[in-house]
């Protein structure tokens, strides 16, 4: 009985371990604003790959728009504001970010940054 106890202490604390070993392998914070800046557009670029969510007003999506993105006091990532001129490209750009869930340290609080995407 006490063998048996032993190893599943034994598994446990290696479970632990191996778990922490992960948790800290996934902290990938950014150190600056600019690597921050790096980080986020690297997560629009693969947002922007993924397959298009499309409310069909209009088929034309080219266009040039122009994202502003701001880091709020908690440290969520929140889109600020979206422009072009073709609106219907501008809808689906807001949606395909809002669809994000970005969090960073609380540091960058207040940090903006610009991003242009272009739709050909």
């Amino acid at each position: 009985m006490k063998t048996i106890k032993s190893k599943i202490l034994t598994l446990i604390a290696i479970a632990i371990l191996f778990s922490a070993g992960i948790a800290k392998a996934d902290n990938n914070e950014p150190a600056t604003v600019s690597s921050l800046g790096v980080q986020i557009q690297k997560e629009l670029v693969d947002v922007f790959k993924s397959p298009l969510w499309l409310n069909f007003q209009d088929k034309n999506l080219k266009g040039d728009v122009d994202i502003i993105i701001k880091v709020e006091k908690n440290g969520k990532v929140e889109l600020n504001s979206v422009s072009g001129e073709n609106h219907v490209l501008n809808t689906m750009v807001e949606h395909k970010i809002k669809s994000l869930n970005l969090w960073t340290d609380t540091k960058f609080a207040g940090k903006s940054f610009k991003y242009k995407v272009v739709s050909k």
